[in-house]
């Protein structure tokens, strides 16, 4: 049994034996009954100490992938359950608990101190450019909304729908704040502590976050360049037996992967086989800058399984946030419940705002420009970047969204590379805070091009350039409080 650890990467060795060891058992490398090495042989193995040994070993029982036996003795490959029962939709009481890990807390901060003067960031999405049409423009509504401006809404968001072939009336939208926001509203209607969900990795951590925060067990399925490992998920479905299947099919975030449609049509097969809905998020649609767009998941789901979220909060007026849920309306209607019991008001006046906007045309035409404008910025950024492909840093220039995903070298230590980073003005969303709970081999990060002049481009590439030189792993500089 072949294990290969990275002293380079912020994972720690215990987690990248564990992630590994997992791969391998996913992977059908190591099959039921196989017996793992004692944890001497691999710790005189890898160089480590047992107890690093013992520690994956017990993460890999905690999650029922291996069993201890005395008789024969030794850590042994568990068999996975055979059947799984088909799940319904339906709402479930729930407590809930709040608890933000280390990697949440520092994505916080570094989103949030990307607006601040006088640093470089790459770290944060943010899309605050106004086109001339809309600087001209006045919304004659906003001193007289009232709460039938809602209701107005979710008729113009279903002519929207309409051309992206999703045809729903009133009764199947519930309008909130942010995508997050109706996710956590699903975790209230349909689940309880200790269930399981199954989310891409790398994945945003306020997801995660909005899972954990009610006891949810997040299960992570890797990503392949044409979207989740659907192989491992099957599998994964059999070990953990989850409630629901989390997917950003059109420019994932981080990664700004696709999935084609062969692909979504054999999630959608999957979904109804074994009973589980999906949550698709399609807050990066609007950001396709060439490539075909696929059909969503929810206008080809037959089976009721889908709720789709998307969001006008990158596309309209930045500070105005509405987001909205798709669904069956006997979902959508509990959420609508949960949310007027929970909510004092749930009527904004960006909701006459966006409408006017909508009805009046200006709404897509702002889309338009924000389409070209950004691609414009990507492709800018883009040949900036080629510059590194020198220094070892890999990426491909993605087909939509706001950001790259770039893989480091992998003799660059990845805390060292930060800290140097962040000494000389630079910021950027470690790979690290994507992996809830770890990965092995070469690190990454992600860099939003969004918030960026071509000036701060020039700049931020330039430092990056030294931080990966300086942050190699034969470089004996010390940099203390890395992660402060």
């Amino acid at each position: 049994m072949e294990i290969v650890i990275n002293r380079n990467n912020d994972t720690p060795i215990y987690l990248q034996i564990k992630n590994e060891i997992k791969e391998k058992i996913i992977g059908d490398e190591l099959p039921s009954g196989f017996k793992l090495p004692t944890e001497r042989a691999v710790a005189s193995e890898l160089g480590v100490s047992r107890n690093t040994v013992v520690r994956a070993y017990q993460e890999l029982m905690s999650e029922n992938l291996i069993v201890v036996s005395s008789k024969p003795k030794g850590y042994f490959v568990k068999e996975p359950a055979k059947q799984v029962p088909v799940r319904t939709f339906h709402p479930l009481a729930k407590m809930i608990r709040y608890n933000y890990t280390e990697k949440e807390n520092m994505f916080q901060d570094l989103y949030l101190r990307s607006e601040k003067p006088g640093v470089v960031s790459f770290a944060g999405i943010s899309v605050n450019v106004a086109d001339e049409e809309n600087v001209r423009y006045s919304y004659k509504d906003f001193y007289r909304f009232d709460g039938s401006q809602t209701a107005k809404l979710k008729g113009n968001i279903c002519r929207l729908l309409a051309k992206q072939d999703i045809f729903v009336n009133e009764r199947n939208i519930q309008l909130v704040s942010e995508t997050n926001q109706a996710i956590d509203y699903i975790i209230r209607l349909y689940l309880r502590e200790g269930d399981s969900v199954i989310v891409e990795e790398p994945v945003i951590a306020d997801t995660v976050n909005v899972f954990r925060n009610h006891g949810i067990h997040v299960v992570c399925v890797r990503m392949n360049r044409d979207g989740m490992d659907l192989d491992e998920l099957e599998k994964l479905i059999a070990i953990y037996e989850p409630k629901f299947i989390h997917t950003m099919p059109n420019f994932h975030n981080p990664t700004g992967y696709v999935m084609p449609v062969e692909k979504r049509l054999r999630l959608l097969d999957i979904s109804a086989r074994f009973g589980i809905p999906i949550i698709e998020d399609n807050s990066l649609r609007d950001f396709r800058y060439e490539g075909t767009e696929f059909p969503t998941l929810y206008s080809m789901d037959k089976n009721k399984l889908v709720i789709y979220l998307d969001t006008f909060s990158l596309t309209f007026l930045p500070g105005i946030s509405t987001a909205f849920a798709v669904g069956p309306s006997e979902t959508i209607e509990m959420m609508g419940r949960l949310i007027a019991s929970s909510e004092v008001n749930v009527y904004k006046v960006g909701h006459a705002m966006l409408n006017e906007a909508i009805e009046n045309g200006n709404f897509e035409r702002r889309v338009s420009f924000l389409k070209e404008y950004y691609r414009q910025k990507r492709d800018c950024f883009a040949n900036k970047l080629e510059a590194l492909k020198d220094k070892g840093l890999e990426f491909e220039v993605p087909q939509g969204g706001l950001f790259f995903w770039c893989k480091l070298p992998r003799d660059v230590n990845e805390k060292k590379l930060f800290a140097i980073s962040k000494e000389k003005g630079l910021l950027y969303m470690p790979g690290s805070v994507f992996f809830p709970y770890g990965y092995s081999g070469s690190g990454y990060i992600r860099l939003c091009f969004s918030n960026a002049s071509e000036e701060d481009m020039d700049r931020g590439i330039k430092i990056l350039a030294e931080a990966i030189e300086l942050s190699r792993s034969n470089f004996e500089r010390q940099v203390p409080g890395a992660w402060k």
